[in-house]
Formats: C-alpha cells, sequence, structure tokens
C-alpha cells in the first residue's frame, strides 16, 4: 500500500516553510505565535533525545530555529507553570505550588495578553489555558476553550463541538472503558473519527482561525495554541501508536529499583498521587508485564506528538497561505514535562530534569540565528520575552529575564542557574548540581548532574556534599532576596520561609494537604517502592509531624 503521508507531507511542509527564509528581516513588532503542548520532556526533539521521533514540522522548526536545551518550566505542574507563563512570577508570587482553585487574576500580578492587548496586539487563545477561574475574563480578544480531554469540563468549547458532531465525551471514554485500567491514567488506540480528538480540535479551530481571516492584518497579533496532548489519558491515533510500539530502540524507562527509598518522601506522594491507581496495578505486575505497560504508554505519549505535528504543519501551511507567516516569530514549549516511568515515577511534580526542563524552540528565519543553545532559559523569562517583542524593553515588574538579546546573539547568558518551586519544595539547578530544599519535611536532596544526570542517587547524607549543599543554599537566598517586595525580609535559611512561599492561607491549606498524604504512605505497606510504611512514619517523626 502507497503511505500517502511520504508523498504529501514533505510538500506540505515545504510549501508551510519554503518562503520564509528572507535573510534581511529587522527584528521588529512580529505576530507571535506561541505553540505549547502538555506534559513534553526537553528531550522530546527529534534533534535532542528523540531521533527517533516522526515529527517533520518540528524538525524543521528546530534546524531553521533556535533550540534552547536547559529551558525550565520553573513549576512543573499544569496550573503553576502556565501560571508562571501568563504573569512572568514564581509560585511564591502567584501561590500555585500545585494544581489549585487559585485565582490567576490577583492584586499585584500583571498579566500577559493584558499588557500587550494595551500595546495594539490583537489576542488569541486556543485550546488549553487551565487558569482558574475557567471562564474569566482573561483579555482575549478570541477565546476557544477546551479545557480537558475526556473529562466532562465545565460546558467548553470542545464539548460544543462534540455535541455539534454527534457525539460528547461520554462516548470518547468508551474507547478507553474496556482497556482495565483506571479512568485517566489509561492507554488506547484513538479508534473513532479523528475529527473529535482535542488535539485535533484545537488544531482544526487554529487553521479555522487563519482561513477565515480573524488574525488582523492591521495590528500585529499573538496567538497561543495549547495542545492538551500527550498529557494521560495517552490515545493517540492508532497510526502513530503502532508505529512507536514497533520500535526496537523506544526507550521504556530509566530506572533504578529502590532508587525512591533514598528520595525525600514528596517523589513517593507524585507516585501514587499523580499516577494513581495505575501505579498500584502496575506494582503488582510482572517483569514483564511491567515492560509492556510501560512500553504502550510510552508509544502513545510519541504518538500523540507525532500527531499533533501534523496539526502544526497545517497551522504552518494556513498562515503562509495567508501571508502571515514571514512576519511572524514562532515559539514551540510545553508547560512541563513528564518521568514516563524514569526514576520509578509516572507524572510530574519533580525537579528532575526529565520534568522540569521542557522544549523550547524559537524560529525566525533571517532574525533567529539557527542551532542548539545550552544556555539556562526559563519560563518566567517568556512574559518579558513576549513583551520586548512587542516594542516594551521596560515591561512592568516581573520575575523574569527577556530573552530577545538571547535569540539575536547565540552565547548570551541571562541566568546561571535556574530555581524550580513545585508542590512546597524550592529547588536550585546550575551547570553541575541540582539541590532541594523540602519546606514541610525539611528533606534536603543533591544530585550530581555531571555523574548522574537522571539523579538516581541523592548524596545529600555526604560528608562531602555538606559544602556543596550550604553555597547552592547561600546562591538561593541571595537569589530571593532580590526578587523580594519591597518591606519583604527574607530568611537565610530556606526551611524558615513558610511567611515568604505565598499567600498563607493557601500556603497552610497545601501544608494540610500534602502532610495527609505522607500520613497515608505510612499507612501503607512496607513492600511498596518508595517511602512508604515504617520508611515514611519515621520522616514524619523526624519532621515533627503528628
Amino acid at each position: 500500500m502507497v503511505d500517502f503521508r511520504k508523498i504529501f507531507y514533505p510538500i506540505l511542509l515545504t510549501i508551510a516553510f519554503g518562503a520564509c527564509q528572507k535573510q534581511e528581516q529587522e527584528f521588529k513588532r512580529p505576530n507571535i505565535l506561541f505553540i505549547t503542548t502538555d506534559y513534553t520532556r526537553g528531550e522530546d526533539l527529534p534533534v535532542t533525545g528523540a531521533p527517533f521521533l516522526h515529527a517533520p514540522a518540528l524538525t524543521r522548526l528546530c534546524e531553521e530555529g533556535a533550540v534552547f536545551t536547559r529551558h525550565c518550566c520553573i513549576a512543573p505542574i499544569c496550573m503553576p507553570a502556565r501560571a508562571t507563563i501568563a504573569t512572568g512570577h514564581y509560585p511564591h508570587s502567584h501561590s500555585l505550588w500545585d494544581n489549585r482553585s487559585i485565582p490567576l487574576k490577583q492584586p499585584g500580578l500583571p498579566l500577559l495578553t493584558t499588557d500587550l492587548k494595551e500595546m495594539g496586539y490583537q489576542t488569541i487563545g486556543i485550546g488549553k489555558m487551565h487558569f482558574h477561574p475557567f471562564k474569566s475574563d482573561y483579555d482575549y480578544d478570541i477565546r476557544i476553550t477546551l479545557e480537558g480531554k475526556d473529562r466532562n469540563y465545565r460546558d467548553d468549547d470542545y464539548q460544543k463541538y462534540l455535541e455539534e458532531k454527534g457525539s460528547s465525551r461520554e462516548k470518547i471514554r468508551e474507547q478507553r472503558d474496556n482497556s482495565g485500567l483506571p479512568r485517566g491514567q489509561s492507554f488506547f488506540d484513538w479508534q473513532i473519527d479523528e475529527e473529535l480528538h482535542a488535539d485535533a480540535f484545537v488544531g482544526l479551530k487554529t487553521v479555522e482561525t487563519i482561513q477565515e481571516h480573524k488574525l488582523s492584518k492591521e495590528n500585529p497579533w499573538f496567538m497561543w495554541v495549547s495542545f492538551t496532548g500527550p498529557h494521560n489519558p495517552w490515545n493517540a491515533p492508532e497510526r502513530f501508536a503502532k508505529l512507536y510500539r514497533e520500535m526496537d530502540n523506544l526507550p521504556n524507562g530509566d530506572f533504578i529499583e529502590g532508587e525512591l527509598d533514598s528520595k525525600p518522601i514528596d517523589y513517593t506522594r507524585h507516585r501514587y498521587g499523580y499516577g494513581g491507581d495505575l501505579m498500584r496495578i502496575y506494582d503488582q505486575k510482572s517483569n514483564e508485564e511491567k515492560l509492556e505497560i510501560r512500553r504502550n504508554l510510552r508509544a502513545g505519549h510519541y504518538g500523540l506528538l507525532s500527531f499533533i505535528d501534523e496539526w502544526i504543519a497545517k497551522i504552518m501551511q494556513a498562515l503562509e497561505r495567508s501571508g502571515q507567516l514571514e512576519n511572524t516569530i514562532v515559539v514551540f514549549s510545553s508547560d512541563h514535562g513528564s518521568a514516563l516511568f524514569d526514576n520509578e515515577m509516572l507524572h510530574k511534580g519533580a525537579s528532575f530534569p526529565t520534568q522540569s526542563l521542557v522544549p523550547f524552540v524559537v524560529w525566525h528565519p533571517g532574525v533567529i540565528e539557527p542551532g542548539l543553545r545550552t544556555e539556562f532559559t526559563t519560563h518566567a523569562d517568556l512574559y518579558s520575552t513576549f513583551l520586548e517583542l512587542a516594542g516594551n524593553k521596560n515591561p512592568k515588574k516581573n520575575e523574569g529575564k527577556s530573552l530577545v538579546e538571547v535569540f539575536r546573539t547565540p552565547g548570551q547568558v541571562v541566568n546561571d542557574f535556574v530555581v524550580i518551586e513545585s508542590t512546597m519544595v524550592t529547588s536550585i539547578m546550575n551547570d553541575k548540581w541540582l539541590a532541594g530544599f523540602h519546606h514541610i519535611t525539611k528533606e534536603v536532596e543533591l544530585y550530581d548532574l555531571e555523574k548522574d544526570p537522571m539523579c538516581h542517587f541523592n548524596i545529600s547524607q555526604e560528608e562531602s556534599s555538606q559544602p556543596i549543599i550550604s553555597d547552592l543554599k547561600t546562591q538561593l537566598y541571595q537569589w530571593r532576596k532580590d526578587l523580594a517586595k519591597k518591606g519583604e525580609t527574607i530568611d537565610e535559611d530556606p526551611f524558615l520561609w513558610y511567611e515568604e512561599l505565598g499567600d498563607t492561607t493557601q500556603i497552610s491549606k497545601y501544608f494540610k494537604s500534602y502532610t495527609n498524604a505522607f500520613k497515608h504512605l505510612a499507612k501503607m505497606d512496607d513492600e511498596t517502592p518508595g517511602v512508604t510504611g515504617v520508611a515514611a512514619q519515621k520522616v514524619l517523626d523526624t519532621a515533627g509531624i503528628d
């Protein structure tokens, strides 16, 4: 059988990108196309850690653009990461250390779309934003909502679209009911009409927005296109999932059995909290069955990325045909990464590079110097960057730095290290080390990224590690002090930062919630992977948690 993708897809990409090679283009107010996925690791690019990934559009973006290999999402969980993008502030300012119903719009916090509108930009948001409250006005001139893949989600535009097509999320869920896996944690091949898929909806609505001439031609525009994949459930179309299942070189999890035993208890909480019943089912399987689960899940992960890639190509083609691609800068990233069974974990929340480092590709031929970049960049920097691209070199005070000069000149450094704030843990990562300070249990972790890039071995208890931890703690304190608000006093010891972690009412709720989760771990079987049973109770006793 002829594979028409091999014939048509390269032609599609050539059309989409072919007219964009203008070599002498000034860095002026461009249109900004910001494309994000969900749960995508920094290494999930064909030019970095995933050469097996079938993604022609992303490959082309990477080859013709700048690829930042150490871009940190700051908060490796959906709502906190997106709040940081939208405000340019860290969790200690917006209080979202986890997925919680905390309003994004708060006194003293700027909003990216508001500032861009004030500068004359048209603003468009298509897909998953995951802001609270869901139906608030976030200053989008055009807003097309999709907040959940197959969960009922408050009457969003995706649900209305499904109903118009004679379908519903309930009918979509029927595909997974025979998987034998927990709701929301399942992996299965998408068997019904592809146009009903959540990621197809995002791509289709973006293309329609362009083709129906809804994008301004008088003023520049900012369009955030937010795909839901490869977030679980892993439901890639069969043509892609099958492709990866049959690959001999598909990665299937990099872990050492028992490695969570030496790590802070919070990562065991992640394993069973975000992983839900899937991890409990997985723990009872044979090694062969576990391998099959990992393989099928990863096939779904990469299959969804390939499916999204098709829509990225169609979006670029639509922009080229509308005559607007030449003055459009394209930025591709993800809200956060994912473990995918690395480090004995499944989902998100940890500062490990697989979860905190995400793709960051910037494409604008003739303006952006292509190539791999190893400078540290962060989601907190996007706010200032987008505003400077829009013409404002002195945006309202925020906690990130503009990357425009880094785009222009390879080798420019704006961050010597990055700070990660997630689930009441403040971590610091530089070229050599990753250290984390757990505010509830007062645990410390340290990893040598040169010798142990996957963070298998927590060496914080070694005598030789103490001066390193002390130096990193000092560096972290100075960073936090530099960001402090007028009149705010920062303690030198991050374990005493309770009052500086955000709104105290919200922080107290985190403490209560996580403490209850730790107590639950203490009641689990001692043989369960991670810090459970007697080991968990010892952590609670040491931390003084009753």
